[in-house]
């Protein structure tokens, strides 16, 4: 299948599962409230950063070995099991005694005692999708997304809606809901180990090697990876920390929408990284250029559809009390469309083993959010983290493409100038995809 046609059947079924959480993010703010909302927020964001600090990056490491067939899949589960076993209480205490003590101390303890739940569940989750990607089933990896999304949607109209168990019913469903999932994944793999197979590397890893191979991959890249997500998600650390859970209610709100635009550099993503991993940097530029103009041409298209129909959603979904969310949104608009920019890019760095490249980049926007944060958010609250957002991920998307044009020529025009046969081919993708079995978990 071609990065064109795998990107398009990804989209469609982060859409699918997009559709899904909107219903369950409705429920959670109109039974919650707006500090409702920030309280589960913090509770099921906040263990789930700390565990994946912990992973070193070893997730990316995993699917980057198998996608170049540098390592056996029995040698990466072997793997993951291990660092099950280490990681479970080392990312569980650091969350329990350093950073939810800092956090969430407004929040009941029996409830931030039972999110620490989340850490094996997430980091068992993390090692099954690295699998599922290194072997390209991006269907079934996007399915474990889907059926997740499902389940926590039950679970919340069960705890929350039918029961009213309330915020401990909300927390419940959402751990819940990744336990149910698990197995699933657990049975792919399984059909992968009896069915896949990948031609060996000139050099292959296994046991402390693999280890020692695993870190030092994930640990060049891992800074940015870490650095990604807290610049996506510190602010709501710092919202939490400095304006309260109301604030973080309505900065979710706003994330949530906005994260709709991320669904397509994530779509190109998760076809882009293991092929050039497998193929090479070269045949990896080729594909590259087109990849731009197609993320950038979508991006700007849903941009622009939140810009105009963002408030009138936000008062319709969310209800009155959370129509400050669109001014937060509108906000980090701009930001969104230029972080899908450079993720394309960054998905060629991390193929190529260049991933130093996208924590230099992440690393100086981080920088910028944070002083920015730290100013905005006192005065204006989520729309602060929502101005601050945009500016750090606008220098990030100016320090990737920098940085990519120092590895050769870059045709501006090449990458930034979408043209009408991608228009069209787009479309042809569209209507195709629509009539075929899109949900096998095959490919």
């Amino acid at each position: 299948m071609s990065l064109a046609a795998g990107s398009a059947r990804t989209f469609l079924l982060r859409l699918v599962t997009l559709a899904v959480q909107v219903p369950t993010s409705i429920l959670l703010a109109r039974y919650l409230g707006v500090e409702g909302k920030g309280a589960y927020t913090l509770l099921t964001v906040i263990p789930w950063l700390v565990t994946f600090v912990a992973l070193c990056g070893l997730d990316t490491a995993a699917a980057y070995m198998l996608s170049g067939g540098r390592a056996s899949l029995k040698a990466v589960v072997r793997l993951g099991a291990q660092l099950l076993i280490i990681l479970t209480p080392v990312a569980g205490a650091a969350y329990l005694w350093l950073v939810a003590p800092r956090t969430m101390e407004a929040l009941p303890g029996p409830l931030v005692l039972l999110s620490v739940i989340l850490v094996p569940l997430v980091i068992s989750r993390y090692l099954v999708l690295a699998v599922l990607l290194g072997y390209e089933k991006t269907v079934a990896f996007n399915l474990i997304y889907l059926y997740t999304s499902l389940a926590i949607l039950v679970l919340t109209v069960l705890f929350l809606a039918g029961l009213g168990y309330g915020l401990k019913g909300a927390l419940a469903g959402f751990i819940l809901a990744q336990a149910l999932i698990l197995p699933l994944g657990v049975l792919w793999i399984g059909k992968i180990s009896r069915t896949a197979s990948r031609p060996a590397a000139a050099e292959t890893y296994q046991g402390w090697f693999l280890l020692k191979k695993c870190l030092a991959y994930g640990l060049k890249g891992h800074p940015a990876g870490v650095l990604v997500t807290f610049n996506q998600r510190f602010d709501i650390l710092l919202l939490g920390a400095l304006a309260g859970p109301s604030q973080v209610g309505i900065y979710a709100v706003a994330v949530a929408i906005a994260e709709t635009v991320w669904h397509v550099p994530m779509s190109v993503h998760l076809n882009l990284f293991p092929r050039v991993a497998a193929v090479g940097a070269e045949e990896g530029r080729m594909r590259l250029p087109r990849a731009v103009r197609m993320t950038l041409l979508l991006s700007a298209g849903l941009t622009l559809l939140l810009a105009l129909f963002g408030r009138l959603a936000v008062k319709f979904l969310y209800g009155p009390a959370f129509l400050p969310a669109f001014a937060a949104l509108a906000a980090l608009l701009p930001g969104v469309l230029a972080v899908s920019v450079s993720n394309v890019f960054e998905s060629y760095f991390a193929g190529t083993d260049r991933r130093h490249f996208q924590s230099i980049a992440v690393g100086c926007a981080f920088a910028l959010s944070v002083i920015l944060d730290l100013w905005l958010i006192p005065l204006f609250g989520a729309l602060g983290a929502g101005i601050a957002s945009t500016a750090s991920y606008t220098l990030q998307m100016v320090i990737v493409v920098l940085l990519f044009r120092r590895l050769g020529g870059i045709a501006w025009r090449e990458y930034f100038l979408p043209r009408r046969a991608d228009l069209r081919e787009l479309i042809g993708l569209l209507r195709s995809l629509f009539n075929k079995q899109v949900f096998s978990a095959r490919g």
